[in-house]
């Protein structure tokens, strides 16, 4: 057992004193109860947000990192692709673990080794614990990769925490995210190529990976901690391939309770940059929406104005979309002006979709953000 402290996971906080979308803050929002006389334990409240972060652990009054932080980065895959991993397998587990009842902490159950051993190729020899398959038949490097691709793209842990009376906290649930290749790339002696992989194959090779790593975890790998009766969600995340303009989605989640057989249930998710052929193809009337959208805006400014959406469908459905505008601007006045412009535009054209827009200079700074969502005024905030 160990004491901690509990710090609110949240986006960042642009006003002081007030909720995110106006209106006072709430200091007991989306924060489980601890009790009040025990010193050990500092609380400071989740910052009120329509995702419902969970309030996180610190340990000596330091935030708790995971023991594969930054893992994804180095082996080569999109900020995109992990961003949404992180974030997404975060809204999964709420379905299972409450944010009014559990901490969130980054996974400190599987070590850095114990995850690349995974990852790669099994060998019986070298690396018996690889999930991977061996090299296949062929008759160079090139070729026998071709035959025998990799599924599993990394692992990542997160764990939601229990805290008791005396300030004590213990694993109260596990989540994984599985991110398995759609495309794997592969090179030898310069020459490089890649295969698809099919989703049935994600699916059948990830729900058997997803198995054997919870028997692997109650058994006992890396952790101190028993975790032979606690619960663990598995949600397998298809990964787009590196020069894709979308990140992956999450396909299937299982859920693992101690002495029971998994559940797997479907989840229907897709991410569409608009514009683009693919949004003029599987969603026109939503394409032509943004079409208009980004017309309107770029006829604010006789300067040039870059538009460009990305949205998140679940069971076909938009519900969240991220808009980037880059601008060229001589004053100040102009961002407040344009800011206060899209505020209209936005709440006009996506009544009932979440929609924050990031407003950039060509340099890359930040100007403004707008942040709509459909049961409060949009909220709007200038970088001076």
């Amino acid at each position: 057992m160990k004491r901690v402290g509990i710090l609110g996971l949240a986006s960042a906080v642009l006003l002081s004193g007030c909720n995110f979308f106006g209106g006072e803050e709430d200091d007991e929002a989306n924060t489980p109860d601890v009790s009040e006389a025990d010193e050990s334990l500092t609380v400071v409240p989740s910052v009120p947000s329509e995702e419902n972060y969970y309030a996180s652990v610190l340990q000596d009054g330091a935030y708790v990192h995971g023991q594969t932080r930054g893992y994804g980065l180095d082996l080569g895959y999109s900020r995109k692709d992990l961003d949404w991993l992180e974030l997404g397998l975060e809204d999964i587990a709420k379905e299972r673990f409450d944010p009014n009842d559990y901490f969130f902490q980054e996974g400190t159950h599987l070590s850095r080794e114990t995850v690349k051993s995974w990852l790669l190729r099994y060998d019986e020899e070298e690396n018996p614990n690889g999930l991977n398959p061996p090299l296949g038949d062929g008759g160079d490097p090139m070729e026998q990769e071709k035959n025998s691709p990799w599924v599993l793209a990394n692992v990542l842990e997160q764990n939601y925490m229990n805290v008791n009376d005396e300030g004590d906290y213990s694993t109260g649930g596990v989540a994984l995210g599985l991110s398995l290749y759609s495309e794997y790339e592969f090179s030898h002696d310069g020459k490089s190529d890649s295969v698809p992989i099919k989703a049935a194959v994600q699916e059948e090779k990830g729900m058997e990976f997803a198995e054997t790593i919870v028997n692997r975890m109650r058994e006992g790998v890396d952790s101190e901690e028993d975790l032979s009766n606690v619960p663990i969600v598995v949600a397998l995340f298809s990964q787009q391939p590196k020069d894709s303009v979308n990140a992956g989605h999450f396909f299937k989640v299982g859920t693992f309770e101690p002495g029971e057989n998994p559940h797997w249930e479907n989840i229907n998710q897709e991410h569409v940059q608009f514009p683009s052929p693919a949004a003029n193809e599987d969603h026109r009337d939503d394409a032509d929406r943004f079409t208009q959208f980004r017309t309107d805006v770029q006829a604010f400014f006789s300067n040039n104005i870059g538009v460009v959406g990305r949205a998140r469908y679940e069971d076909n459905q938009m519900v969240k979309l991220n808009v980037d505008v880059n601008i060229q601007y001589k004053g100040k006045a102009e961002v407040v002006a344009l800011t206060q412009y899209i505020a209209g535009q936005v709440e006009e054209y996506y009544e009932n979709i979440p929609v924050d827009v990031n407003i950039s200079a060509l340099s890359g700074s930040l100007e403004s953000i707008v942040s709509y969502h459909p049961d409060r005024e949009p909220f709007i905030h200038i970088i001076n």
